[in-house]
């Protein structure tokens, strides 16, 4: 990039100079000289042409030259914050990799802390970074996964969202068994994450496949009847919509949006 740049830059500074030759050319042609002999007249537009041209491109060349060294600066600027940056990345990973079991566990304790304390003041660059921090220590972090795909999906990030609690998912599949993993999260609430996601993107199949997995583990769980029940109305299905609109009145029959999903059940 730092090298392309400049010689776009010649480009166009060449550009600009042919461009001043070729103007002035013209101007010499209504020039009046018929009482000028002809090795004069030559002389004399020559003249006219050197002193136009050395005044024009004296005057771009100013410019140019402090447009360059302005652009230098910057970028010589900025690759040094850069390599300082990475420089103190790459300390802190090594630092971080030498940790032995329990200060490890403590540092992917404070990451989550520090992470969680930044979602709830909806910072959400710093977030993902001490998010991201915890996955480069631990890839089986489970929480940290599931974490994230939540940052994607306020930031209405979907295909972000959807990729990060796949592989949550693909986790929780493959330690199930292992409660250090798995924590106090279940597939079930993962599958029902995917499925706001995708009724947020406007990805109904998906969302309706999801959250089926999601009642296929816990059929009667009140949040994902009432998913469902907002998808069976979108997708105009009376049947199902009906279906799960009985069952979600037998197990949250104080759920205050039974009227309403009622009456929009017989009008569809």
């Amino acid at each position: 990039m730092p090298i392309i740049i400049p010689l776009v830059l010649i480009g166009i500074a060449l550009v600009i100079i042919l461009t001043i030759i070729i103007r002035k050319f013209p101007a010499l042609a209504i020039l009046n000289v018929t009482d000028i002999p002809g090795e004069r007249e030559a002389k004399f537009k020559k003249q006219i042409i050197t002193g136009r041209v050395d005044r024009d491109l004296t005057r771009w060349s100013g410019f140019l030259g402090r447009l360059w060294l302005s652009f230098y600066r910057r970028t010589a600027a900025l690759l040094k914050s850069w390599q300082e940056k990475l420089k103190k990345e790459k300390i802190k990973y090594q630092t971080d990799a030498k940790l032995s079991w329990p200060e490890k566990q403590k540092r992917l304790k404070e990451l989550l802390f520090a992470a969680e304390d930044l979602l709830k003041k909806e910072v959400f660059d710093g977030a993902e970074e001490n998010l991201v921090k915890i996955i480069s220590l631990d890839q089986k972090n489970l929480a940290a996964f599931f974490k994230l795909g939540g940052l994607y999906a306020l930031q209405k990030k979907w295909p972000e969202a959807r990729e990060t609690y796949e592989h949550a998912l693909k986790l929780a599949r493959q330690f199930k068994d292992d409660e250090d993993i798995l924590g106090d999260l279940t597939a079930q609430e993962i599958f029902f994450s995917l499925a706001e996601v995708a009724k947020e993107a406007g990805d109904y199949p998906a969302a309706l496949e999801n959250v089926r997995e999601a009642l296929d583990l816990e059929p009667n769980n009140p949040r994902y009847l009432d998913l469902i029940l907002d998808l069976s109305i979108m997708g105009k299905d009376k049947k199902m919509a009906k279906q799960y609109w009985q069952k979600l009145a037998t197990v949250n029959p104080e759920n205050q949006k039974l009227g309403e999903w009622e009456e929009e059940i017989e009008s569809l």
